[in-house]
């Protein structure tokens, strides 16, 4: 009976201790398994996706087609089957199919041109064996690098107007395989805030978009909009805002609704404006909200209960020509145009309006650009051509680059000409006659909201006619770049297809004739001509009584008692950048930069 016990423990034993060696083995299996799994490629096609940047393998030994190797440099597989391949300095693009766990085939349409084999991928590298037919044989160890940043750096130091002062910009750090370039990367993994670390502190302008439809839409004045035009402005000791309509959109939802120039409103959805929730509550992913309006008593804001719904259109796109009318008094015949934004494909409108103040033989204009935030040099361009006429072909501005791109462009000044200079022209880009005034003096209304282009007419006016401007200083944008900078993948200017990332970066300055480009606290009007909006006397635009439009109408007759001008009572001041603005208050190029690293 004893003996039994002690039998059953030692069998009880054993059964345990099978269990547990088996439990063991089939562990080590599961492990091998998932270790033989983890490149698997069939089971696991993502593994390859991104791009890697490649390295010969010395320690392989190749075939004796390898005597030239295949000097491959990057390689770039995307989901939906397409690869890039440099190699033998070029670069090639076709798809790839997966023919087992750790080969696949390269192809240019049904042509197998090469081979993948041998793949093994444990986090951010991969090696494998690249074999393209008749040509080379090579082995490769890669590293997964972010194209996003990669493109960000070089494009920042190839363009940037700052270049030279930002050290983590400098020519000494390479962008691949670099130790001080890994550390800028993992400090700042993702590519708002590498952007942002790469910026000069006086850049206030350059910034990063992750979709560039965005920026497309943004210089054919295209976006999200309800149809309210305003500022805003702090008031009171502490962070409050409030918002003051400067004009409705024709067509849009607030031209149906009860709101109008000079209304005020202090909050959104029944929320104080202040600081720190304007952005969200006013320009945030929400399509509709309701302002709570106040008025003006004994130089208080008090809310007037008085709430107006507003909902935005996508995709509207307005006309940046919001008045245009002929004044006559006495024996002058003015000109009066107000135009809110450089924007793409209006220019052919605007030469319509000139041909109307041709035919009408105005012999002053005003050109009202208190609300433009900038746009496009050729439209800025066009315009000057229109008020002018006698200067075709004679310098209006000058692009002044960081020393690199100056010494590239000035390199070969006959085919960078555009790069260097932007000439008066007298025809559109299709071709159209410019209606011309050829005029020797113009009037322009200014504000501290007109930016970037529209300080680029005055300037580049100056030196060749009177240009007497009325009003404030301007905002004081003295820089410039190209409407967005793309990732190329190659020499055809093909965007990368793996993201929609894309950057409008400054520059340039931008300068006169004469080497002027020194306003970056504004452009500002002689004393006599200096006067602030009203929030109390707003007034009509393009009614002669407006105060702005009559202070330049009393100078042009020379009748200071014909319009009577007031001292602002509450004046339009610490106004907001908002991000409808600085989307805005762009000068920007649509030509495009030669690909100074694309090979």
């Amino acid at each position: 009976m004893k003996h039994s016990h002690y039998t059953l423990i030692y069998l009880i034993f054993f059964l345990w201790a099978s269990c547990s060696k088996e439990k063991d083995i089939t562990n080590e299996n599961e492990a091998e398994i998932n270790v033989n799994n983890a490149s698997n490629i069939s089971e696991n096609p993502s593994l390859i996706l991104g791009s890697w940047n490649l390295n010969k393998n010395n320690s392989s030994q190749n075939s004796d087609k390898s005597d030239n190797d295949c000097k491959a440099t990057n390689i770039h597989f995307l989901d939906d089957n397409a690869f890039y391949l440099s190699y033998l300095e070029k670069r090639i693009k076709g798809k790839y199919e997966i023919i087992n766990s750790d080969s696949l085939d390269l192809l240019i349409g049904s042509n197998i041109i090469g081979n993948v084999s041998k793949i093994d991928v444990t986090e951010n590298t991969i090696s494998f064996l690249l074999e393209i037919n008749n040509e080379c044989e090579q082995s490769y160890t890669g590293e997964k690098y972010f194209r996003i940043h990669q493109f960000i750096w070089e494009i920042l130091n190839d363009y940037y107007l700052w270049q030279e002062q930002v050290p983590n910009l400098s020519d000494d750090i390479k962008p691949v395989g670099s130790a001080k370039y890994k550390e800028l990367i993992e400090s700042y993994p993702e590519p708002e805030a590498f952007f942002e670390s790469l910026k000069h502190e006086d850049d206030k302008y350059s910034a990063i978009r992750s979709n560039y439809e965005d920026i497309e839409n943004s210089i054919k004045g295209i976006d999200a909009n309800n149809g309210l035009e305003f500022i805003l402005s702090r008031y009171g000791s502490d962070d409050s805002i409030l918002g003051v309509v400067t004009y409705i959109l024709e067509g849009s939802d607030a031209a149906t609704k009860d709101i109008q120039r000079g209304d005020i409103f202090t909050g959104v959805d029944g929320q104080k404006l202040n600081l720190s929730n304007y952005n969200e509550l006013l320009f945030g992913d929400n399509l509709s909200y309701t302002l709570n309006m106040a008025e003006l008593s004994n130089n208080l804001l008090i809310p007037n209960g008085k709430n107006i719904e507003l909902t935005k259109t996508e995709k509207f796109q307005s006309n940046p020509i919001q008045i245009n009318r002929i004044i006559e008094t006495g024996d002058k015949k003015i000109g009066y145009l107000m135009y809110n934004q450089f924007a793409d494909g209006f220019d052919d409108d605007l030469n319509d309006v000139f041909s109307d103040f041709q035919s009408n033989q105005i012999n002053e204009l005003i050109l009202d650009l208190r609300y433009n935030g900038g746009g496009l040099v050729r439209s800025a361009v066009n315009l000057a051509g229109m008020i002018t006429g006698q200067f075709n072909g004679e310098v209006f501005a000058k692009y002044l680059w960081n020393s690199k791109l100056s010494a590239y462009f000035n390199s070969d000044p006959e085919s960078f000409s555009d790069n260097l200079v932007v000439n008066f022209a007298d025809k559109l880009d299709d071709g159209a006659a410019i209606n011309s005034l050829n005029l020797n003096q113009v009037y322009i209304i200014t504000s501290g909201r007109s930016a970037s282009a529209s300080e680029l007419v005055v300037n580049g006016l100056s030196p060749y006619i009177n240009v007497i401007q009325v009003g404030d200083n301007t905002y004081g944008k003295n820089v410039g770049g190209p409407a967005a900078l793309y990732d190329y993948i190659d020499n055809n200017r093909t965007k990368n297809p793996d993201h929609t990332y894309a950057i409008s970066c400054m520059t340039f300055y931008s300068a006169n004739s004469q080497d002027f480009y020194d306003y970056a606290d504004g452009l500002a009007p002689q004393e006599e001509l200096k006067l602030t909006e009203d929030l109390t006397n707003m007034g009509t635009l393009g009614e002669s009584s407006e105060p702005l439009l009559a202070l330049a109408l009393n100078h042009i007759i020379q009748e200071s008692s014909r319009h009577e001008i007031k001292k602002p009572i509450f004046p339009l001041e610490n106004m907001i950048d908002d991000p409808k603005f600085i989307q805005k208050r762009s000068l920007t190029t649509l030509k495009d930069f030669p690909p100074l690293k694309l090979n």
